[in-house]
């Protein structure tokens, strides 16, 4: 019986698999028509996975030589074609169970003869496929072997060479910006996510191979927490068939909030480490784009987006930076969460109960609820907001830290950026059945007010509610407001919050 697979490549034989048919077809038309082309994609998306199906659906009628330059640092002439020659002969017997004798050339150029060597011998025509192929990162070897390999392209039936595949976690720009390389940038290809389709394909394998059914909200949760990534969406499965509900015949939602619980709070995911880990390097980039969304142009020209992007840290949505993975967002949330240590003795003091804020019905009285925060803000706000800037995420934060002492009080739940029809809220409560869409901004401009109201609107209507709060900070304010707009039925319930604190306030 397979499983899902949380470390890769993955072996289909052992493990569910989600078949990549468009881009597949696409590189086995590339191969058939001789192009030489490029394959990026950030790490742990599955890329090797699909180059390794490439091997397997040519082999029988060429000779697919896969290789990754993942060591190839920092060597020298003679190191580098040492090494070079020996994967070459290592991956034809480990693919092929071919041995062959090569001697190991003193000039880069002899790789020609080397390659036709092989081809003459096997009687294929070849393809030759090199991962890691930015850590090649000796300029001057790296331009020798690449003049090469384009000489070869010029006559390439002549060395029976049919194609060859630079694989990198990004573009190989310095490859693609050479007029005269046979890497045509058109042909470029990137390994995307998978799709929401595939995510279901993914777990209909296993519940047509066990019997165990996932509930449909289930799927939706799956799909929505891990935003496709192929490493994530398996490991949130697994996690739920071996653990939370393992024997059981339905997997409910109950199992899934455990499992996201344990990813969130006590599991070390590698994924997730990684993620953690590179965007560290670039903290106050990476606190702006979480606290402030659409706010950072994407550019690929910046080394730091770059950098972050080819880790897999953050992605590009309408033309700006995001973090499009929700269990990223959320782990990255909670790891650069300003520090507000002891702020909840004054959120809630001993007198305070979350029973005020409830009505009869069980429905949470959210307005009243603000109001005991604005208290809170007049009491605290020029101790916490003295000198801070909203990209440091303490007005989102300090309001998520208010809200969830009392609402979790009555079992409910606040959750942080929150898909809500093709969007995401800054925070929604879920009490008693019943959710809470609240946006949050701060210090914007007229237009941009416009602009989050309309989209607030546009959540609340996708969202079947008929009401949504709009919670503004602002450093210009003289006092603290609120009113409402309606529109269409849908009720808007809109808060100022001053920020401008000279000296701490007294209630």
């Amino acid at each position: 019986m397979r499983r899902f697979c949380t470390s890769g490549p993955v072996d289909k034989k052992t493990c569910y698999y989600v078949e990549r048919e468009e881009l597949m077809k696409e590189a086995l038309d590339h191969i058939k028509n001789w192009r030489y082309f490029t394959v990026s994609a950030p790490r742990q998306t599955g890329k090797t996975t699909f180059l390794n199906e490439i091997v397997e659906k040519t082999k029988e009628k060429y000779l697919p030589i896969f290789i990754s330059f993942e060591s190839y640092s920092n060597k020298t002439q003679s190191q580098f074609l040492k090494t070079l020659i020996n994967d070459i002969i290592e991956d034809i017997e480990y693919r092929n169970n071919i041995k062959i004798e090569l001697k190991i050339p003193d000039e880069i150029d002899e790789i020609r003869t080397i390659l036709k060597e092989i081809s003459e011998k096997v009687r294929k025509e070849i393809i030759f496929m090199i991962d890691e192929f930015e850590q090649f990162n000796n300029g001057e070897l790296m331009n020798q072997f690449l003049h090469v390999i384009r000489n070869m392209y010029h006559k390439r039936q002549v060395y029976n060479l049919r194609t060859v595949i630079l694989i990198s976690v990004g573009y190989l720009s310095g490859v693609l910006e050479d007029n005269a390389s046979p890497f045509n940038i058109s042909e470029h290809m990137e390994v995307p996510y998978f799709t929401k389709e595939q995510v279901y394909d993914l777990l209909n394998q296993h519940e047509k191979e066990t019997g165990q059914i996932f509930d449909e909200k289930v799927k939706e949760l799956i799909w929505h927490n891990a935003g496709g990534q192929p490493g994530l969406t398996n490991a949130l499965a697994y996690d739920l068939v071996m653990k939370k509900a393992k024997g059981e015949k339905i997997i409910t939602e109950k199992h899934f909030e455990k499992t996201l619980y344990d990813f969130l709070k006590k599991y070390i995911n590698k994924n997730i480490e990684n993620v953690i880990s590179k965007a560290k390097n670039e903290k106050d980039l990476i606190m702006q784009i979480l606290f402030e969304p659409d706010k950072i142009e994407f550019d690929i020209s910046d080394e730091r987006i770059k950098y972050l992007y080819l880790n897999g840290v953050i992605d590009e949505c309408n033309g700006y930076c995001c973090v499009k993975v929700p269990l990223y967002y959320k782990k990255l949330y909670n790891h650069f969460k300003p520090q507000i240590n002891g702020e909840k003795t004054y959120m809630a003091t001993i007198k305070d109960t979350i029973k005020p804020y409830i009505r009869e019905d069980g429905s949470l009285d959210l307005n009243k609820l603000l109001k005991r925060y604005i208290k809170y803000i007049k009491q605290r706000g020029a101790i916490m907001f003295k000198g801070r800037n909203y990209y440091e995420g303490v007005y989102q934060y300090n309001l998520d830290q208010f809200l969830s002492l009392y609402v979790e009080a009555a079992e409910g739940k606040v959750y942080p950026e929150t898909e809500v029809g093709g969007g995401r809220i800054d925070l929604l409560i879920n009490l008693n059945n019943k959710e809470y869409l609240i946006e949050v901004k701060a210090n914007i401009t007229g237009n941009e007010y416009e602009k989050a109201k309309k989209q607030l609107l546009e959540y609340i209507t996708r969202k079947g509610q008929r009401e949504g709060w709009l919670i503004i900070y602002s450093n210009t304010i003289e006092d603290f407001e609120y009113i409402t707009e309606e529109k269409d039925g849908v009720k808007l319930h809109i808060w100022f919050i001053k920020t401008n604190f000279e000296t701490p306030s007294k209630v």
